[in-house]
């Protein structure tokens, strides 16, 4: 089992960010409210096993509405030394999630082989709605800062330009915004995370090829960007569960 003491690398949410700058994008949708937790596999199980037992797992009426893993493939070195893989449980408020979670008491762990730190709660917003996606596909993820007195707003219209672009050439990823909410660290140093979904894993891939192949989704845009992102991670992802199915 690898240590998980450290704080969370990836996709982590502190309190003091989100509820103001959540506010700024009430207008555009409500978004899902998905809890995040980083785990480690116990003993000599493998992500797969860990997947498959999840899948069989009796989800009942006060489960999440959706329920998918993430395995890091090209993270940060020490995020994958301390973590073996990341659940997102999807829910359509807070109310919803707190109160399912307090209706499954003691069985809210579930039965797996996995050991997991404290859990953070993002807000997600779907900026550019994609092509619904199987059961298997990759993401990637960048952590992301605005600039002096932009806004998330801002960044939001921004990001739906460039992801409109993409889409105008044929890319059916879905382009989530996901800002802070509950939980993680104090101070972190960014403002949210830019996350795209393929519509299967050779579809992020083709997207990738799309830029090294010269396409600049950003150009010719009118405003420019009040923001900045890290280079991008990339997971593998795997739906272990969802209500509509």
């Amino acid at each position: 089992m690898k240590n998980i003491g450290l704080i969370f690398v990836s996709l982590v949410i502190t309190v003091g960010l989100g509820a103001g700058h959540a506010q700024e994008l009430g207008e555009l949708n409500t978004g899902s409210v998905v809890r995040l937790l980083n785990c480690s596999i116990d003993g000599d199980f493998t992500y797969d096993q860990v997947v498959e037992r999840a899948r069989a797992l009796d989800w009942g009426e006060n489960s999440p509405g959706g329920v998918f893993f993430r395995r890091p493939v090209y993270t940060t070195a020490e995020y994958q030394s301390n973590n073996d893989l990341q659940i997102a449980a999807y829910y359509p408020s807070f109310t919803e999630m707190v109160d399912r979670r307090v209706a499954l008491g003691a069985n809210a762990g579930g039965r797996l082989p996995i050991t997991c730190g404290a859990p953070s709660v993002v807000r997600t917003y779907a900026v550019q709605p994609g092509t619904p996606f199987g059961d298997a596909t990759a993401m990637t993820t960048r952590f992301c800062s605005l600039n002096e007195g932009a806004s998330l707003l801002s960044a939001y219209s921004r990001i739906m330009q460039v992801a409109g672009n993409y889409a105008a050439e044929g890319d059916e990823s879905l382009v989530q915004m996901n800002v802070p909410a509950l939980g993680g660290p104090m101070n972190p140093d960014w403002d949210f995370v830019l996350s795209v979904v393929g519509s299967s894993r050779q579809g992020l891939t083709n997207r990738l090829d799309m830029r090294r192949n010269g396409f600049r989704a950003e150009v010719g845009n009118q405003s420019s960007s009040s923001f900045s992102c890290n280079r991008p991670s990339l997971w593998a992802t795997a739906r272990v569960y969802s209500a509509n199915n």
